[in-house]
This record gives C-alpha cells, structure tokens and sequence, in this order.
C-alpha cells in the first residue's frame, strides 16, 4: 500500500472530527446557558425553604396558644400559607427538573456524536490494518527499498494497533456515559412525573383547609361559645369513639398466630416521616389522659403540615378512608408480603395511588395533617397483623381496625 493512500485516510478521519466543530460549539453555549437558569432556580428554591421554615416555626407558636376560634382561624391560615409557599416551592423545583432534562438531553446528543465519530475512526483504522492483513510478509519486505523503510512501516502498523485499542477504550468509556446519562434522564422525569403530582395534591389540600376555615365560621357563627361547645361535643364523641375501637381491636389481638409475623428487628419497615416522635405506643401519659382506655394503638410523628408521608415497605393499598372529624380522619392502609399491613392517618391528603395499586418504599401516599381527631398537625402511623386487618363501616365514615403491633420493633 502506497503512503499518499494512508494520507488520505487520515484526512478524511481528521475531517470527520472537524465538520461539527461549529455545531457543538452551539450546543456546548446552550447547555452553559442551561446550567446558569439551573442555578438561578435552585437559588430560588433555597430562598423559598428559608421561608417555608419561618411559617413552620409561626404555625408552632400558633398551635401552642389557648384553642379559640380566633386562634383556630389563625391556624389554617397559617396553614395556607405554608401550603402555598410550598406549591411555589415544587412549581420551581417543576422547573428545575424541566431544564435538567432538557441539559441531558443535550448531552445525550452530544455523547451520541462523539460515539459516532469514534465508531467511523476506528472503522477506517481497522480497514487499513485489514488491507495490510490481506499482504503477505514477502511482499511487505519485496516492496521496501531499504530496512529502515520495512521497520518505519512496522512501526507505523504498530502505531495503528495502539490507536484502535485506545479508541476502544475511549469508545467504551462514552457508552458508559451514555448510559449514565439516560439513568439520570430517567430519574429526572420520574421525580418531575412525581413533582407535578405533588403540586396537585398540594392545590387540593389548600382547598380543603379553606373548606374547613367556612366550616367552623359557619358552624360557630364566629362566636367563641358555640365554638368551645362544638369542642366538647365533639371531644365527647371521640371518646367514645376510641373506647370502641379499644374493645374491638382488643378481641382482635388474641386472634392471630404470632410464629406468623416477621421477627422483631429494626430495618423491617422505614420512617413513613422524618421528624420528632411525639407519642409512642401503648399506654402513654397523653394516651391516660386523653382516653377512656388510656392505650394508644401506634405512634405519632410530627414534622411539618402537608410535609410528604412515604410508604414503609413495598406493598398493596388495600383500604382508604376518612372518617370526618372524628377517629383517624383521612387515612391509608398498605398490605406488605411479610404479614403486616401499615395505617397512615390523620392526612392532609392523599398521593395519586388508589386501592389496588402497588406501591414501592419511599412513594409519596399522603401528605402530613391535622385531619379527624388531632390536637395538631402529625402522622399516626400504625402497624398491624396483616389477617385481622379490616374495615368497619360507622356512621362518621370507614374505620380501620386489627391487632396492632408497636411500630419501633419494626422501624
């Protein structure tokens, strides 16, 4: 093979490397720019958790004041205008995640050409070394003048050898990143898919709080008497309520084989919540105090009002409800393969999965409330013997009921 043949090979690899050089330029400023709106909106997003902490911190000290009307008033006020700093908040972090994808995309493409580019450099340096193959060791040696052009020529083939096994490596290398990249693509329209469910439920949840600040106006007719009556009243009620959710699930206690359950051994199941632990189980002071019974079927977390509640474990929703004012509220049961089945109550609101659906670990099903009856803000979260578990029909809505366990052997 002639040497201007080699020439020309190369050339045209060298070409194939120069041609786009304009076009990623442009795509190289338009992912620079695209990082700089990044920026811009996580520094956004910084600002609006600084406020989002300062309303948690005043809905706190609103919460901690004698319960009036005024004062009660003032809480789901407070409440919406957490909720609302909250919607700005994932409107953003919406946004953001939109020009993420939007950045790997672009590097998708550009990645994609490199590989290309790599592919057609390698291909021409393996045809060469082909064409070479095809000559015998005679006619290499017959077509040299002297031995220092036979040993150039060696070397030269030599050089060629190296140059396909490291754009191999670097081959392999871009793929590696490609896939990274649509991994991270992936996850980045999973968590937008997931962001743009929560500013649903979020929208939801402030109209409801809405709808409970006109109950209680029109309820009470602004008047502190008829307000402080309604407490009692419906204290009174609750009370009974939850001697008879005592009795009933007390029978269901004795009524399952405990060799059936998982072993007692932290890790089963994850924090529904992260937050401060403000009741436990079994027979508490505020359970004593508060209950005929005195006992308290799971535990209480609180963290922040409609803050986001993930499931436990890997499972079926087998059961929603909400009881009103009373009991639980707004609640939600998921069924797990390992014989518990988990009670998430006292919701704001629910996430978009309905009974049937499959949930995995750490999928957002509700939202942190103050629904039924609560003194403030947090998840009851309650664990069960998956075969006693059912749900009762009662005249303030559908009651979740079964032999509960204590949650921390378990968490």
């Amino acid at each position: 093979m002639k040497k201007n043949h080699f020439i020309i090979i190369f050339i045209f690899i060298l070409a194939a490397f120069l041609i786009p050089q304009n076009i990623k330029g442009q795509s190289t400023a338009l992912i620079e720019e695209l990082k700089a709106q990044i920026s811009s909106k996580e520094q956004e997003i910084k600002a609006l958790e600084e406020r989002a902490a300062a309303y948690k911190k005043e809905l706190e000290n609103a919460q901690s004041q004698k319960n009036t009307l005024k004062n009660q008033i003032a809480i789901i006020e407070g409440r919406i205008k957490k909720l609302q700093n909250d919607i700005s908040i994932t409107a953003t972090k919406i946004e953001s995640a939109t020009l993420k994808i939007e950045q790997l995309n672009l590097d998708i493409l550009e990645k994609e050409d490199e590989i290309e580019k790599k592919k057609m450099s390698i291909a021409s340096i393996v045809q060469i070394l082909y064409e070479f193959d095809q000559t015998s060791p005679l006619e290499i040696v017959l077509a040299r003048n002297t031995l220092s052009d036979l040993v150039d020529q060696l070397h030269y083939l030599q050089d060629l050898q190296n140059e396909v096994y490291k754009n191999l490596v670097i081959f392999q290398d871009l793929k590696r990143g490609l896939e990274d990249k649509k991994t991270e693509t992936e996850r980045q329209r999973n968590e937008l898919l997931s962001l743009q469910n929560q500013l649903t439920s979020q929208k939801q949840i402030v109209n409801r709080d809405k709808e409970e600040k006109n109950y209680l106006l029109i309820q009470t007719k602004g008047q502190e008497k008829q307000y402080q009556s309604l407490l009692d009243e419906t204290l009174k009620k609750q009370q009974e309520i939850q001697q008879q959710i005592y009795e009933l699930e007390d029978k269901l206690r004795l009524a399952y084989d405990p060799n059936s359950l998982p072993p007692a051994r932290s890790g089963v199941l994850e924090w529904p919540l992260g937050g401060v632990l403000t009741q436990g189980y079994g027979y508490t002071a505020y359970s004593k105090k508060l209950y005929k019974a005195g006992f308290h079927n799971g535990i209480d977390i609180s963290s922040s009002y409609g803050e986001p509640i993930k499931a436990a474990l890997n499972g079926t929703i087998i059961a929603k409800g909400d009881c009103g004012r009373y009991a639980y509220g707004k609640w939600i049961a998921i069924q797990h393969e390992n014989a518990l089945t988990t009670l998430y109550a006292h919701l704001s609101g629910y996430g978009i999965f309905k009974v049937g659906d499959k949930v995995k670990t750490g999928d957002i099903i509700g939202y942190e409330g103050n629904t039924g009856y609560s003194t403030g803000p947090h998840l009851h979260f309650g664990v069960y013997v998956s075969q006693t578990f059912r749900v009762e029909s009662m005249w303030y809505g559908l009651l979740p009921i079964g032999a509960h366990l204590d949650p921390m052997k378990y968490l």
